[in-house]
């Protein structure tokens, strides 16, 4: 049975937003060094990864019958079964018969041949090592957005984000055109945006799987709910359908050419960009920039499969049944395209005739010696603009025409089936069933309860707050607080050393402005001075001043030894 759609987004209403590649060479000819920045985070390969095809008509037809699956998919899958069959109540997963849930899941179907992608497969398709920091759906009082203004803004919160440095101007293209794609426009991150673009000013290592696994999830069920007509990550949706496989598959059935599948190339990011982002003044071209390609990467060996189905009769026989039951027809690539399908457009320089024709409501402007009148010219110019119909494309209208009659025949009847034999909701099981959903949610809620109040009670008998922005919150206060002891305690050292005129004398002669610290100035002090491990506990109250007053006046032989 082909996999019903999850949108009711029409496919011409679908946006396919591909990645940009970067061509770094360029860039640095053009003075933007970024190398030391990226890195850290190993991501070269996935740069290099981005040039390349993306297959717009896979990537949408995916896209309308995707569905997230997780953890609260699989709490209602329970309780459907259950629903179901009342017996199943209080048993097991593998009791009920389903499948133990372990990671989330985007399960879809591309022309009818089912398809499941986790975060390993994303991890693998970006080339990139699936750890590093990662925080999502925080709030705009998070503790690291703080850090965000200090080194991005530079402490600045009023700042704008042109004002900020070029690097980080750049950062922030690379996270909106090539990682974490936005509906609308990019100049005002939202607050998870802003923490990524910290991450990567500072060094940090992100999790990139992680994050482009939550951001497709967020999108499935953005546009399941509200039609959400962006589709982000096209390239690296068709790369994970090249490397499972699926590609190569639908071209062995004779189901998909490269006219069919509309392959498409992201606008690449170089020395240009630099350009119109204002950051140079001219941009110096040259030979070796990057030249976008259509080619298909090479496939792996160890790219984990993504086809639930690897029998050939077995997907021949869904492509089949998918054709069908949508009537979508595949052409070939010698086959002439449909009438409703727009070709790609390049554009040209416009002649003077055609420049003069947008003059006046698109009237062409006559020479003098042009005695024709207005009504022939209108004849003329509809008869050019009239579109010529050969034979081939007669007989693809007909095909088409005949199978649109077969799918309203069987939409027909499957309505007229089920009419019959429909199954309405009486009060009586709406409310056993809704008391039934309700039951199993309260016990879920206890039991995720129970566990929660044992972890924070085991949490507070050592003293911490189980909340993750306490945790934070705490050692920022830890952080001040140790930066603050610190330069007191030096301070007061300083002022104590000074009372000693051996000691002043020697701390005078040797500390260089702005470089003394602690270990150098009480270095000066004699061998005999007790540490800290030797003070009696009873005067860990005492003020240092007073430790140091208490103290012999060191001789001159040991201040001597010392310097």
């Amino acid at each position: 049975m082909i996999k019903s759609k999850t949108m009711v987004i029409p496919l011409e209403s679908l946006k396919v937003q591909i990645e940009s590649p970067v061509d770094f060479a360029s860039l640095n000819r053009n003075g933007m060094n970024l190398d030391a920045l990226l890195a850290a985070q190993e991501l070269f390969p996935y740069f290099h990864m981005l040039n390349g095809p993306t297959y717009v008509e896979l990537v949408k037809d995916f896209w309308v019958r995707a569905e997230v699956y997780d953890e609260e998919a699989s709490i209602n899958e329970e309780l459907q079964a259950v629903i179901r069959d009342p017996s199943l109540k209080g048993k097991t997963r593998e009791e009920m018969g389903l499948e133990t849930f372990r990671e989330t899941e985007i399960r879809s179907a591309v022309m009818g041949v089912p398809i499941t992608i986790t975060e390993e497969i994303i991890a693998k398709a970006c080339r990139a090592d699936p750890s590093g920091r990662f925080i999502w759906n925080i709030t705009k009082k998070h503790a690291l957005l703080d850090s965000y203004t200090s080194v991005v803004l530079k402490g600045n919160p009023s700042s704008k984000l042109v004002e900020i440095d070029a690097n980080h101007r750049m950062l922030l293209k690379f996270l909106t055109e090539c990682f974490l794609q936005k509906g609308g426009g990019s100049d005002q991150p939202s607050a998870d945006h802003k923490l990524v673009l910290y991450f990567l000013a500072s060094f940090n290592r992100i999790n990139l799987p992680r994050y482009i696994m939550h951001h497709l999830c967020w999108a499935i069920k953005e546009g399941i709910r509200s039609k959400r007509k962006q589709i982000p990550c096209g390239r690296l949706l068709s790369e994970i359908f090249t490397q499972g496989q699926l590609v190569k598959t639908l071209k062995n059935l004779g189901r998909a050419s490269d006219k069919f599948l509309r392959i498409r190339t992201g606008k690449i990011i170089n020395g240009k960009t630099l350009q119109y982002m204002k950051i140079i003044k001219k941009f110096s071209p040259h030979e070796k920039d990057l030249k976008e390609s259509t080619a298909p990467t090479q496939l792996m060996n160890d790219f984990p499969p993504i086809l639930k189905e690897k029998n050939p009769e077995v997907l021949k026989k869904l492509i089949a049944e998918f054709v069908k039951e949508t009537g979508d027809i595949m052409v070939d690539d010698d086959t002439p395209a449909d009438e409703d399908e727009v070709p790609l457009q390049v554009r040209r320089k416009r002649t003077n005739t055609e420049a003069g024709s947008e003059v006046s409501g698109g009237q062409t402007k006559k020479s003098k010696g042009d005695k024709s009148d207005a009504p022939n010219q209108a004849v003329t110019s509809a008869s050019k603009k009239r579109r010529k119909v050969d034979s081939s494309s007669l007989v693809n209208q007909e095909k088409l025409a005949k199978a649109r009659e077969e799918r309203e025949k069987k939409v027909k009847a499957f309505n007229q089936k089920y009419e019959l034999t429909r199954v309405e909701m009486t009060p009586e099981l709406a409310k056993e069933a809704s008391e039934k959903a309700k039951t199993m949610l309260a016990e879920r809620k206890k039991e995720k309860d129970a566990l929660q109040a044992a972890r924070d009670a085991k949490l507070k008998s050592i003293g911490i707050d189980g909340s993750s922005d306490f945790l934070e919150e705490k050692l920022e206060e830890v952080s001040k607080i140790t930066k603050t002891v610190e330069k007191l305690a030096v301070k007061e050292a300083v002022m104590m050393l000074e009372k000693i005129p051996e000691a002043s004398e020697a701390v005078a002669s040797e500390a260089a402005p702005g470089s003394a610290t602690l270990e150098n100035q009480t270095s000066a002090l004699p061998s005999s001075t007790p540490t800290l491990s030797s003070i009696d506990s009873d005067l860990d109250d005492v003020p240092i001043g007073q430790r140091i007053k208490s103290l012999q006046k060191p001789s001159s032989k040991s201040q001597q030894t010392t310097l």
